[in-house]
């Protein structure tokens, strides 16, 4: 599993040509899939408006790991015009950090703070909720397979899907009234 907290600011070399491209900027997450499908790269420069922005798919990842990630060549590195599915996704809205978290039964979780996903497959594996308005002291992680759907204005879970973890306590299923 990966987490978005740790992938992000990792750098990104290649396996072809040994080159570091860059760093990871941010991840961009198909709301169909439910999966994350482009990396955004910020390549040289210094500090946040150094750089030239690119794209790497999903399906170029070779691997993620704690200090890297690797992508098969610095081909599959595309600029924004060659990667319009990307900004289509990024256009779309559809962000998962800062999202709202609602229940398909109308309550109101928090927002997103972190995400894990599957390093082979990107797709989600969970969600993490700090506390929002109902939830009090708790953090939520939702399981991936629970997220109903991510829209623009929130992500819709299943009611009977939230684990509560209080402080260092274990997981336990706390399913919605």
């Amino acid at each position: 599993m990966a987490r978005y907290e740790f992938v992000k600011g990792l750098p990104v070399i290649t396996m072809a040509e040994g080159k570091q491209i860059g760093k990871v900027d941010d991840l961009v997450v198909d709301a169909e899939r439910k999966a994350v499908r482009w990396l955004r790269i910020r390549s040289g420069g210094i500090g946040i408006l150094g750089g030239e922005r690119l794209w790497v798919s999903a399906d170029a990842v070779h691997g993620v790991g704690e200090d890297a990630i690797t992508i098969n060549a610095e081909a599959d590195a595309r600029t924004p015009a060659d990667a319009p599915e990307a900004l289509a996704l990024v256009k779309a809205k559809r962000e998962v950090i800062g999202n709202k978290v609602m229940t398909e039964n109308g309550e109101r979780l928090g927002e997103v703070r972190d995400y894990e996903f599957d390093s082979g497959t990107f797709a989600l594996t969970s969600l993490s909720v700090p506390p929002g308005m109902n939830v009090v002291g708790e953090i939520l992680t939702i399981p991936g397979d629970k997220v109903l759907a991510i829209g623009e204005d929130s992500i819709v879970v299943a009611g009977d899907s939230v684990k509560r973890l209080q402080g260092t306590a274990d997981l336990v299923n706390q399913p919605s009234v």
